[in-house]
């Protein structure tokens, strides 16, 4: 350990620390769910000391892995034995061009310090979260929803350029039209094919008011139906719609105590304007289909978007949140199955759970992959609960993930996902060799990120799918080499 600090504090610009303080700091996420705690911890100045830490350890057969803020719930921010690179201290913005609609910052900054610097200019970015404390590289790794991402798409999908280190410490540059490939897997990616350094991001101009209707509906095929009409007709700005449980009693039938629920739906729709004024309420709401018009909010913009609050982590316990997509046309199926089963696993009284709406053709990443529909609905359940209790949730949890892959559904990967090669397999679906490949290329000694993605075992199979003739003479020393990564890929990720 000692050379190995040493080593790196003679290559890296930026603070190296093996203090147990430090390495405990980041050995959980958000999730509280899982706990890596790593050898090392690098603070990186630049991208070459990530180049040169990479580099590194490749050639000692260390993993590296990437953190900021440490939102993530399965881990994925988090290393074991390995080097771990805090990216907290790149977190300056370089440019800001609002008459061009575009920025251009580091990785560790916050999307609070793109909101308080873009407002002052009358723009901001396209998608934001409901936590402005995530940073950059963390979202668009994970693609990164909003209110209004039916509209506008992930926060990736409005991304313009990314510097990347691979995982052979090439730093490159890339776009959709220059290092493609690079670009259009690293977003999304979770680190597994390089780690982000810069970011080049998309704004737009926004108008001064919002309006906000709260509907209450008790019927989820009506509010279904007319998510799906807001989506097509494209008039409104934000959709995002929560679910409330009222118990109606208890059932004892067969001497079994079942709770009787009624669940209602909030859907709050809301439109940006110029003015309050202009807007014709009667006109909006009549082909909706909801029963009580609830409450009506006007809100300056810049007062709208900011996040209803910090969410409460109490000691001792753990986040198990997930995320599904479903297919709009299955999306009622899922989530009348789901909302059954929830009271017999959670307090179903006090989890949120709520729906969102995506538009397929908004959406071009292709490792955020989606159901085969038009509209998609999310389904959200937000779980916090005692520590005691994560394995049977998470039993049940993983439950309904693999009914939602039965109904053509995938998931969020940002929230919780304990997935084997079979689910891997079933979210990729065939392009999930692709991946593998593409592991291989810019990974290939695989120490990108471990211990998420879970790869094939046997890894030369998806080599050979479509081989490339070795040059005549090629060394021993190369198939050497290449037999030596593919064990380890599978010690790696098996």
């Amino acid at each position: 350990m000692n050379n190995i600090i040493t080593d790196l504090k003679q290559i890296i610009s930026g603070e190296v620390s093996n203090k147990e303080s430090e390495l405990e700091a980041v050995s959980q996420d958000f999730g509280n769910i899982v706990k890596k705690q790593p050898q090392v911890v690098i603070r990186p100045q630049n991208s070459r000391d990530i180049a040169e830490a990479i580099k590194y350890a490749a050639k000692q057969g260390l993993t590296i892995s990437s953190r900021a803020a440490g939102h993530s719930l399965s881990g994925q921010s988090l290393n074991q034995d390995g080097i771990l690179l805090d990216m907290r201290n790149l977190n300056q913005i370089d440019e800001f061009h609002p008459n061009q609609l575009w920025f251009q910052a580091d990785p560790g900054v916050t999307w609070k310090q793109v909101v308080d610097t873009a407002l002052t200019h009358g723009v901001i970015p396209p998608v934001l979260t409901n936590n402005f404390e995530v940073t950059l590289g963390g979202t668009l790794s994970a693609a990164g929803l909003g209110l209004s991402s039916f509209r506008y798409g992930s926060q990736a999908d409005n991304c313009l350029g990314l510097e990347v280190v691979t995982g052979t410490g090439d730093i490159v540059w890339c776009t959709p039209e220059e290092n493609s490939e690079l670009f259009y897997h690293v977003l999304c990616g979770y680190g597994q094919f390089g780690i982000i350094t810069k970011v080049k991001n998309r704004l737009r101009k926004y108008r001064p008011y919002t309006r906000s209707y709260f509907l209450c509906y008790d019927d989820l095929d009506k509010l279904l139906y007319d998510a799906r009409w807001l989506v097509s007709k494209g008039e409104i700005d934000g959709l995002v719609s929560l679910f409330s449980p009222c118990l109606q009693g208890i059932s004892r039938k067969a001497n079994q105590m079942k709770p009787l629920i009624q669940w209602f739906y909030r859907m709050q729709i809301t439109l940006e304007v110029d003015s309050v004024n202009e807007i014709n309420d009667a006109e909006l709401l009549a082909d909706l289909n909801f029963y009580r018009h609830v409450y009506t909010e006007d809100l300056t913009f810049e007062k709208f978007i900011q996040p209803l609050g910090q969410v409460p982590h109490p000691v001792n316990t753990a986040n198990t949140w997930i995320d599904v997509l479903l297919p709009g046309h299955r999306a009622k199926e899922f989530i009348d199955i789901a909302l059954q089963r929830l009271p017999g696993f959670l307090d179903f009284r006090t989890v949120p759970v709520g729906s969102f709406c995506l538009n397929s053709r908004h959406h071009k990443m292709p490792m955020f992959p989606l159901p085969d529909d038009d509209l998609i609905i999310g389904l959200g359940m937000y779980p916090t609960i005692p520590k005691s209790q994560v394995q049977p949730v998470l039993e049940q949890l993983n439950l309904l993930t693999d009914l939602s892959f039965q109904m053509g559904g995938k998931r969020y990967m940002a929230t919780w996902a304990d997935f084997d090669l079979p689910r891997w397999r079933s979210h990729f679906g065939n392009y999930w060799s692709k991946i593998n490949d593409l592991k291989r290329k810019y990974d290939p000694c695989g120490i990108l990120n471990p211990g998420f993605f879970k790869y094939e075992e046997l890894v030369e199979t998806g080599a050979n799918r479509n081989p490339t003739p070795s040059p005549s003479g090629a060394s021993e020393e190369g198939d050497k080499n290449k037999k030596n990564f593919m064990n380890y890929l599978k010690l790696l990720y098996i």
